[in-house]
């Protein structure tokens, strides 16, 4: 009897040798970290595989016209991988590639096969909706990003402190905090190169909108008092916003030139090699966007009530980022790509995504503070490149948002809770894909001609090239209306 055990033994381990090994999943995706990234031998994929046993074969795209091409080329029928991670899809681009049938619908497989996300979605019902196609099919999942980053009116507390002032509370105390900013050497290089509100751009200027107790978003749409939608520059409030403008102009807080700008630039330009800080008002994710990254906790979300008393924000970004895996109809086992997915939407697999390993890529003190691992040879970037996988496009899973917090860093952590602290008070006006697809297509024709007539009527009445009266400032609605801004009101408005 011994024997025959032994014997059935021997075979089944023949036969295990005999059969064929499983095949690993094919993985591609466009990569655009700055840092070199290859995923053919980055850890990443490696400790994805030891921690789900779930091999994976990745090669990265780096260039966005041959990732272009390779997507047209799936929409024809030409498909070689099994997923796409990283996958940086379009909602036009998520239908034309499903219903060419070069992916698949994902919405019946993941509770199945995806208990991790299953349960994120069913706390966050919303989130499903922002995924989903308008006939309910999922052509791709998301990272969810709890903390993701705000645009925030940053102000330089010290500069206040300074002046004897305290946090602007309303639009009038904030632009005496910046008059007094104005020319006077804060920095102390013996110098007169502050610039109070280092601003550029019509589209940051709407940041300060929430300050007249306007939430508006990128198409210009706001909620009225009732609750209704409306066009932003249709609210009395907003010319008192436009008016703000043009004092700063007056009194020199802000220069005409700064309204033909699309980016914060002016504080690094004028300080050369000078590291003083030059910025009083910043509007950006970070301060250091604009000023020397060791003067970040100088600076304070200004987070001012607006008329009602109320503090309120516009939520940039959103928790979802859609268009980040897709499977394709080549992928022999859509449950095995789904269930190696789901381990980045726990804590575990998200850790391991933006952080890497303990003790090999990161450490931990004695306060549970981490810092990553580095030398006189290895770098940030080295990890980044080598380990990590959350630099570049976007990648689907989870934040580890509780993680990040607990990072060694004072201005990491002066950043991130400052985005927590905006977060608190955000809102969407809108949520992303709300409309179908023609709606969809009409909306952003509209908004294309409606933003550039928007931003060219502020920067208009702001630089004092058209007086802001009566007359001219109800020209402009009319302007506006003309071109569709009730049009665009009425699409959104069943949403």
């Amino acid at each position: 009897m011994k024997k025959l055990a032994a014997a059935l033994c021997a075979l089944c381990a023949l036969l295990c040798l005999l059969a064929p090994a499983a095949l690993a999943l094919e993985i591609t995706g466009l990569e655009t970290e700055t840092v070199t990234r290859e995923w053919e031998t980055s850890l990443f994929f490696s400790r994805m595989e030891a921690l789900t046993g779930i091999a994976v074969q990745a090669h990265a795209v780096y260039e966005q016209e041959d990732y272009d091409k390779l997507l047209a080329d799936m929409e024809k029928g030409s498909i070689s991988a099994d997923a796409l991670f990283k996958a940086g899809l379009t909602r036009e681009q998520e239908i034309r590639l499903i219903d060419a049938g070069a992916i698949i619908d994902l919405a019946p497989l993941i509770e199945e096969n995806m208990p991790n996300l299953s349960a994120l979605l069913e706390a966050h019902p919303q989130w499903r909706e922002v995924i989903a196609l308008e006939d309910g099919r999922i052509a791709s999942l998301p990272l969810i990003n709890e903390s993701e980053r705000q645009v925030i009116v940053w102000i330089n507390r010290t500069w206040l402190e300074a002046l004897g002032m305290d946090l602007p509370q309303n639009p009038g105390e904030l632009t005496q905090a910046l008059s007094a900013m104005t020319g006077a050497d804060l920095n102390g290089n013996g110098k007169h190169d502050e610039i109070a509100a280092d601003i550029m751009g019509v589209f940051e200027m709407r940041w300060l909108l929430p300050y007249f107790g306007i939430i508006a978003d990128d198409y210009n749409l706001a909620r009225g008092e009732d609750g209704s939608l409306v066009f932003a520059p249709e609210l009395p409030a907003y010319r008192d916003f436009i008016a703000m403008l043009a004092d700063w102009v007056d009194q020199g807080i802000l220069t005409a030139d700064a309204f033909t700008g699309t980016h914060s630039t002016a504080a690094l330009s004028a300080s050369g090699s000078d590291e003083a800080v030059k910025s009083g008002l910043i509007i950006s994710p970070a301060p250091y966007t604009s000023a020397p990254i060791d003067s970040t906790l100088d600076y304070e979300a200004l987070l001012m009530p607006g008329p009602d008393g109320e503090t309120r924000w516009r939520d940039f970004l959103g928790e979802i980022w859609t268009g980040c895996f897709a499977v394709t109809s080549a992928c022999e086992d859509p449950g095995e790509a789904l269930r190696w997915l789901d381990a980045l939407y726990a804590p575990e697999g998200a850790t391991l995504a933006y952080a890497g390993v303990e003790g090999e890529d990161y450490s931990v003190d004695g306060e549970g503070r981490w810092a990553f691992i580095t030398d006189g040879v290895r770098t940030v970037d080295d990890i980044r490149s080598e380990s990590l996988m959350y630099t570049g496009s976007a990648m689907p899973g989870l934040t580890p948002t509780s993680f990040l917090l607990r990072v060694d860093s004072e201005i990491d952590v002066h950043v991130l809770k400052t985005d927590l602290r905006v977060k608190a008070v955000a809102e969407q006006v809108t949520l992303p894909y709300a409309l179908g697809r023609e709606a969809q297509a009409r909306a952003s024709e509209l908004a294309l001609t409606l933003g550039r007539l928007v931003d060219e009527g502020i920067a208009r009445f702001a630089t004092g090239e058209m007086a802001l009266t009566d007359d001219h400032y109800e020209a402009w609605l009319s302007e506006l209306r003309e071109a569709g801004s009730g049009e665009l009101v009425a699409l959104f408005s069943g949403c």
